[in-house]
């Protein structure tokens, strides 16, 4: 029998909630906060510089694993049957975008794991003197392990792009450019939590990560910007479903949320506030811990915003 009766707009095409946007939003951070920290170290390391001790990479040590498992715990708690989740990890089915996810979850939560061990190596053995053997293992092969985490990080990113982007009845999901627009905040999110973490807990001095701010803050706001508009440009130039789709930027709640939470905090303000402000401001703790959490914010909201308005509008 069929259960829908009347006209559709009479129910809510609303299926995946805050929930489901929190852990993208967490997937995001933790995936980001990893390419951040591997990248600046491989660039210090190519210098020559030592990177034992960076404030940034103790940060993204401590929000790579708690991200990706906030994150996922509330995947699993979103289920109907949260207590029957295993059978996820048990049968693949390898067309589907999401057992490609799956897949490459199970290897990289274990391994940000190693990579948080390895980073805060002197407590651990403190506490744990049986582990010193596993992690000397581990340090040998660390270089091998920073290049398989980064790319599982790189896919983590994406693969929650590419699965919302697999929904053909949802014009601003099914495109292209999510996968993109979803790596670039990711990396824009993760800079900005290890920012404010390696602020908040590691740095002991006020300058410690302004160098990291500035060498990526540009580029990656500028790719998000770019994917945003590449979004809305090809739904203006697609189908009239896909056109009705661009009202969600223009009209109702969402749309301020774009404006205010996507456009506003997340790129205008970072970008306004390294370029205007004065040089002694950058320097200082609330600074750093201002930009910081407008980016985040920002992010956040451009999760929610995917979410929702992107089922909001069906073609």
């Amino acid at each position: 029998m069929n259960n829908i009766w009347g006209s559709m707009e009479q129910y809510d095409p609303v299926v995946w909630n805050w929930i489901i946007a929190v852990y993208l939003f967490m997937a995001g951070l933790s995936a980001g906060s990893m390419l951040v920290a591997i990248g600046l170290k491989w660039y210090k390391q190519s210098r020559g510089l030592p990177t034992e001790g960076l404030p940034v990479i103790k940060a993204a040590a401590v929000l790579g694993p708690a991200a990706i498992c906030l994150g996922m715990a509330l995947l699993v708690l979103d289920l109907t049957k949260p207590f029957e989740f295993y059978h996820i990890l048990l049968n693949y089915n390898f067309t589907s975008v999401m057992a490609w996810g799956v897949l490459a979850l199970m290897v990289y939560i274990p391994l940000v794991f190693v990579f948080a061990i390895l980073v805060f190596d002197k407590q651990v053995i403190r506490f744990a003197p049986w582990l010193a053997g596993v992690i000397n293992v581990c340090r040998k092969v660390e270089g091998s392990l920073n290049k398989l985490i980064f790319a599982l990080a790189l896919g983590v990113g994406v693969y929650t792009g590419f699965l919302l982007s697999a929904l053909i009845s949802y014009p601003i999901l099914n495109t292209a450019v999510l996968p993109a627009l979803f790596l670039a905040s990711s990396l824009s999110v993760g800079s900005a939590g290890n920012i404010l973490v390696a602020t908040l807990f590691f740095s002991k001095k006020e300058s410690d990560c302004i160098e990291q701010v500035h060498r990526i803050e540009y580029p990656v706001a500028f790719n998000e910007a770019l994917c945003l508009v590449l979004l809305f440009v090809g739904l203006n130039f697609s189908g009239p479903a896909a056109q009705a789709a661009t009202s969600a930027i223009t009209t109702g709640a969402w749309a301020s949320v774009f404006w205010i939470g996507v456009v506003g905090l997340g790129l205008v303000v970072p970008v306004l506030a390294s370029t205007l402000s004065p040089k002694s401001w950058k320097h200082t703790k609330g600074f750093l811990i201002t930009v910081s959490c407008s980016t985040i914010l920002g992010v956040l909201a451009l999760r929610h915003f995917v979410v929702y308005a992107g089922q909001s509008y069906i073609s």
